[in-house]
């Protein structure tokens, strides 16, 4: 695990998420998430509320896309198509999302792929201006939880 540089870091993908972190309570979170196509932030009390939100913010949007489907004996998986929408403000948005400030923390998250049941991605410790990869969502919430903790955004 290490440490990236510190230059301004700054992410830009249509698929950015910014959490920020407003209270952290017996090792669970709560705050605010924080999405390019709604100006309103969706409030959560508890990693897991966080993390059903985000995955289906990834689903609406049919991105990134999901290696593996759901499946059911009693109904069929339909498939969908993206229903993100760029356009001349996306550049606003995503400035206007970047500039988002939890309490506690902030994290802009974009994962990247959704392999083998989890997230891969890149998450941004704005406070800070560090910078790490995660390979799953459980990896995720590990650096955030440290970087909060311990001051640290770790690899």
């Amino acid at each position: 695990m290490e440490v990236l540089e510190s230059r301004e870091q700054k992410l830009y993908a249509p698929n950015l998420i910014c959490v920020g972190i407003d209270r952290c309570e017996n090792g669970d979170f709560s705050g605010r998430i924080w999405e390019p196509y709604n100006v309103e932030p969706f409030e959560f009390t508890g990693i897991n509320e966080m993390v059903i939100h985000m995955d289906d913010l990834y689903d609406g949007w049919n991105y990134p896309q999901r290696a593996l489907n759901e499946r059911s004996l009693l109904r069929t998986h339909v498939a969908t198509k993206s229903n993100i929408k760029r356009d001349d403000s996306f550049g606003d948005k995503i400035e206007r999302l970047q500039k988002m400030r939890g309490e506690v923390g902030t994290f802009v998250i974009q994962v990247r792929y959704r392999q083998h049941a989890t997230w891969q991605g890149v998450v941004v410790w704005t406070e800070e201006n560090k910078r790490g990869t995660f390979q799953s969502a459980m990896e995720l919430i590990h650096l955030m939880d440290h970087a909060i903790s311990k001051g640290l955004l770790i690899k």
